[in-house]
């Protein structure tokens, strides 16, 4: 079998005191202009790669790999690939973890039932207001539309707070001014994060980033003090929400 992986590099994260092993697949369902891995948005030929010799690289770094975190692009495009390697992750008492946008809770559920997941950190971009949500994702295609890919967001949320007491829940939103910095649209999402028992990170736009869509290099980033000016009002209204600025 083979996978659509870039790389596979050790790393230090949040989530783990030791060192974790990531794993980038390509290929992607949402194309955000914003988004700062643009080159892992499609699957190309020269990404394809043999998934014994992605075990064999899991196997080499079993000894200090405190846990694999499988990235993207989206890992959960490629089910039966990212399955087989949680699975081997399992057999090593190697922690999983996985980064996903959330557009396919069936994948989710899958890792859930068979225990293969431990982490997982989730990106909500947009409150579920259907023009905000494909300006920012780009999600809408001839086969899906906009709302459905909210319906399935909506759908992992609900997994989520399923499983809220059995995972590390961290979720991800990137604050863009002119696109997404309203307190508005932040207090719905924060009504979202609220029923889950998360790490809420705020993610500051980086203009300097290499980006999908070089027209938000014009956009300067939020400063520190907005950001600080949301938390206060999103904990203001939530007091059991937990936010980071990074």
């Amino acid at each position: 079998m083979q996978a659509y992986i870039k790389a596979i590099e050790p790393v230090n994260v949040d989530w783990t005191k030791n060192v974790c092993l990531k794993i980038f697949f390509a290929g992607c369902d949402f194309k955000c202009p914003f988004c700062n891995t643009p080159h892992l948005l499609e699957t190309r030929e020269e990404f394809l790669i043999d998934l014994r010799d992605v075990k064999k690289e899991i196997d080499l770094n079993s000894g200090f790999a405190e846990a694999v975190i499988f990235t993207g692009g989206e890992p959960c495009l490629q089910r039966p690939q990212l399955i087989e390697l949680a699975k081997q992750c399992r057999e090593k008492k190697i922690k999983i973890g996985i980064e996903t946008n959330g557009s396919k809770p069936e994948v989710l559920h899958s890792l859930l039932k068979e225990n293969l997941l431990d982490f997982i950190a989730l990106d909500i971009k947009t409150p579920f207001n259907e023009e905000l949500f494909e300006r920012l994702t780009k999600s809408r295609t001839f086969f899906i539309t906009t709302n459905q890919v909210i319906q399935n967001l909506k759908a992992t949320i609900e997994l989520l707070i399923e499983n809220k007491d059995k995972l590390e829940i961290e979720i991800r939103t990137t604050i863009i001014p002119s696109l997404l910095y309203r307190k508005e649209d932040i207090l719905e999402i924060a009504n979202i994060v609220n029923q889950l028992n998360a790490r809420w990170v705020f993610q500051k736009f980086d203009n300097m980033a290499e980006l999908a869509s070089k027209n938000l290099q014009s956009i300067n980033p939020p400063s520190l003090s907005f950001l600080e000016d949301i938390k206060e009002a999103c904990i203001k209204q939530y007091p059991q929400l937990r936010i980071e600025i990074k």
